[in-house]
């Protein structure tokens, strides 16, 4: 592979991309929305996971088609563009890039929260570890993908088995009856509120899609690590979400910030603290990783294409990384969490745009399946689809105007760098 290549090596195996998928899920949205939707949505938030849970499976049904059948470094927006045309690609482009760069800040965020609290430390200590995570998380990609794959295996493993303790743990020894239960389910809609916000625990399928490119085997592997993963993630959910609303009290302050540190305090004491530290950052690490993996594929395959600067789609020869793109996406996160931390974007808002705008990345996703797929009952299953994801979109605030602003400049920037005679590379 030459210096200057713009194609990326095959070096991920199928057990790798479980791990990746594993870890790039789970994440911030599992060490603070169980506790943000509860304070909020009270007994009703468990059914808010269950529904989104149910709501994902189709799409996650036509993410392991499109991975499988159309491998690209451009994920979503390379459906999109498989589907539709390079315009509709490059909206979906920017669209992703507005939502990284909301979501991945967010995740680091909360990791940093997670280490001061674990050392006693106050706002600056938050701030700081935020930013060694960030460099933590690009040094490791800037080693290449074979590197990371193998520490995101061994981190997934780790995490799901920690965190099936936690739960476990607080349901057998905490106190069941501090906090409000469980809602009757006659009251299911009351957790509807807090839906858009809960979904962004359940995004992550959508950065796998950009590694795609990189499977030995995407046909076989790519459907396998989504199966698998999904499995993974629902068990964990519902049991942390389970044990916080059973556990705790929706006016506990630590409930919003921290709910399984607050989790394993209910039962541990402050034995927990150090545990909490520890499992929280290791968490966000993983997940950002993976994260930082994703985004510096998006960045790499816009630039491929012609939206971005030609500078951001070299390969590294040693590393098979794309590095250039690498150092863009970490440069621009460490922007954002700049902006967190002044307190002109709190990580509540970080959390909840970021959820909505990848709800309408599925969408697109799911539009891109309508139009690839030939099939009959394929095709029916796509609308049925379809309209679960305009019937959810319908409890979204006006937060659902940051996306649509996201989508039309893609699209007018496309059509004004098409119309300067830029040439984009053509995906097999």
């Amino acid at each position: 592979m030459s210096k200057n290549s713009t194609e990326l090596a095959k070096t991920l195996t199928v057990g790798q991309a479980i791990g990746l998928a594993i870890t790039i899920v789970v994440g911030s949205g599992l060490l603070v929305l169980p506790g943000l939707a509860y304070q909020q949505a009270n007994g009703a938030a468990l059914y808010s996971w269950i529904v989104d849970a149910l709501i994902v499976i189709p799409l996650l049904v036509i993410f392991a088609y499109l991975g499988a059948n159309f491998p690209s470094a451009g994920g979503i927006a390379g459906f999109v563009q498989a589907g539709f045309s390079r315009r509709a690609g490059a909206a979906t482009e920017v669209l992703l890039l507005g939502t990284f760069s909301l979501g991945i800040p967010a995740i680091a965020t909360t990791g940093g929260n997670y280490f001061a609290a674990a050392v006693n430390g106050g706002e600056g200590t938050g701030i700081a570890a935020t930013f060694g995570l960030l460099i933590m998380a690009a040094l490791v990609n800037y080693f290449g993908a074979k590197v990371s794959g193998r520490i995101q295996q061994i981190l997934a493993v780790t995490l799901v088995v920690l965190l099936a303790v936690v739960a476990g743990a607080a349901l057998i020894f905490g106190d069941t009856n501090a906090g409000s239960g469980v809602a009757p389910i006659s009251e299911w809609t009351k957790g509807l509120s807090v839906m858009g916000m809960v979904f962004f625990a359940y995004t992550g399928w959508e950065m796998l899609s950009f590694t795609a490119e990189e499977y030995r085997n995407p046909k076989r592997d790519f459907p396998i690590a989504v199966t698998v993963s999904f499995l993974s993630v629902i068990v964990l959910y519902l049991g942390i979400a389970l044990a916080v609303q059973l556990t705790l009290s929706p006016t506990d302050a630590r409930v919003a910030t921290a709910p399984v540190s607050a989790l394993l305090f209910s039962f541990l004491g402050k034995a927990s603290s150090q545990l909490v530290g520890v499992l929280g950052v290791v968490i966000i690490a993983a997940n950002l990783v993976g994260a930082m993996w994703a985004a510096s594929r998006l960045v790499f395959a816009s630039a491929r294409e012609g939206l971005l600067p030609r500078a951001l789609s070299t390969v590294d020869s040693k590393s098979q990384s794309p590095r250039v793109a690498l150092i863009t996406v970490f440069l621009v996160f460490s922007g954002v969490v700049a902006l967190s931390a002044a307190k002109i974007i709190s990580l509540q808002s970080l959390l909840q745009v970021a959820g909505q705008n990848f709800f309408l990345l599925y969408g697109l996703s799911v539009l891109a399946y309508l139009k690839l797929v030939k099939r009959t009952s394929f095709k029916i299953f796509g609308v049925l689809t379809l309209l679960i994801v305009i019937l959810v979109m319908g409890t979204f605030t006006w937060w659902i105007l940051y996306p649509l602003g996201l989508l039309a400049i893609g699209f007018t920037v496309s059509g004004l760098r098409k119309g300067q005679g830029v040439q984009t590379h053509q995906n097999a």
